[in-house]
């Protein structure tokens, strides 16, 4: 269950029915080649010890025999932490260094973007949240959030991409499908164990605060992955 994924308090934001927490991406294996550089596989990278309650498994994935496997830590927690931090940086930045390192474009991207996870519901069911740093997702979600009127409804989603027809679903932030509704978030999601589509309704101000804290948590931590692998020679 997702609930097993949610770090403790201090480090998720709590509200009324969902849980907000920064995620940091910690490469576990990293996409290389193996058996003296002739198979596809992955290069382990030795990660520091962390609280077992602050950390859970990510994705494990494989394109073309090669490997990526990531660990999901508390962003929080690694701010508060930065020797930790740092100590993962220079495992990393050692493997990155060896020849045999082949890193495609997702990996690359966990490296240096985090997640802001979202649980919500009785059940607190993972629901996804679309912020990325590189697609002007959060800021828009913030605008919503915080300036959308409070006497209609508006969709928690992104501008209209060009071509895009009033008849095409929104491309929404939250969720199945999302929406501001007053002071209210509608979110439509399916939950963890399946069966029917399920609705939960959020005070948008609230998750607005907390998503901003843990958005802001996740992005100290990525900077300093980048600045400190910005010295690999």
């Amino acid at each position: 269950m997702s609930e097993r994924d949610i770090y403790p308090v201090p480090y998720s934001e709590r509200g009324t029915g969902f849980v907000v927490q920064g995620v940091t991406h910690w490469l576990r294996i990293v996409p290389g080649r193996v058996l003296l550089g002739l198979k596809a596989g992955g290069v382990p990278v030795a990660l520091p010890e962390r609280p077992a309650s602050l950390t859970h498994p990510g994705i494990h994935a494989k394109a073309n025999g090669y490997v990526t496997a990531i660990d999901d830590v508390s962003s929080q927690w690694l701010r508060e932490h930065p020797d930790i931090c740092d100590r993962y940086v220079a495992s990393l930045r050692d493997v990155l260094k060896q020849p045999r390192v082949r890193l495609d474009g997702y990996a690359t991207h966990a490296i240096f973007t985090g997640s802001v996870e979202l649980f919500a519901g009785p059940r607190l069911d993972r629901i996804d949240l679309g912020l990325d740093d590189e697609d002007g997702s959060f800021p828009r979600a913030m605008e919503l959030l915080r300036d959308a009127p409070r006497d209609t409804r508006t969709a928690f989603a992104m501008p209209p991409e060009p071509g895009m027809s009033h008849f095409d679903d929104p491309l929404f932030l939250a969720g199945d499908q999302a929406w501001i509704d007053g002071q209210r978030v509608l979110i439509e999601y399916m939950p963890d164990e399946g069966g029917r589509v399920e609705t939960v309704a959020l005070d948008r101000d609230a998750l607005a605060a907390a998503i901003e804290r843990a958005w802001y948590a996740m992005l100290d931590v990525s900077e300093r992955i980048r600045a400190g692998l910005s010295q690999i020679r």
